[in-house]
């Protein structure tokens, strides 16, 4: 017999990856050329009290990170790309996830890769990202 909370474990963490990976494929989007307008997925994706620390060691917060994916729209240029890899738990207290993943960015044919835990909110329908702290692991070009 399946255990209720083990299934309910997997669902949950199901949904975090799931988020990841969606949102990532709209931050492809929006800053990939032409740059789609995604403003009102990243509103409903951060919730309020939302912050991140940027791989260089900056601390933005919610409204900070809006704007700067408002203003970055399209900067990134076509063949912009994305991949998200290595999800995992590293811890589960419900109502939150704290999750690790690997972004690895392509631009303008240079490759950055780096290593993000993201704190999920999840006493809604949907995970709501509460917090991000990224670290490079491959440095952009010079």
């Amino acid at each position: 017999m399946t255990d209720p909370a083990t299934t309910c474990a997997a669902e949950i963490v199901a949904a975090c990856r799931a988020e990841i990976i969606a949102l990532h494929q709209v931050f492809e989007r929006a800053l990939g050329a032409p740059g789609e307008d995604a403003s009102a997925r990243f509103e409903a994706a951060f919730a309020p009290g939302f912050a991140m620390v940027m791989p260089n060691g900056r601390r933005l917060a919610r409204a900070e990170v809006l704007a700067f994916l408002r203003d970055a729209r399209g900067v990134r240029g076509e063949g912009f790309r994305i991949a998200i890899e290595d999800v995992a738990v590293l811890h589960a207290a419900p109502p939150l996830m704290l999750m690790h993943y690997v972004e690895r960015q392509w631009v303008g044919g240079a490759e950055t890769a780096r290593r993000a835990a993201a704190l999920f909110d999840l006493s809604g329908p949907t995970p709501r990202w509460l917090f991000v702290q990224e670290t490079w692991i491959t440095l952009p070009p010079a």
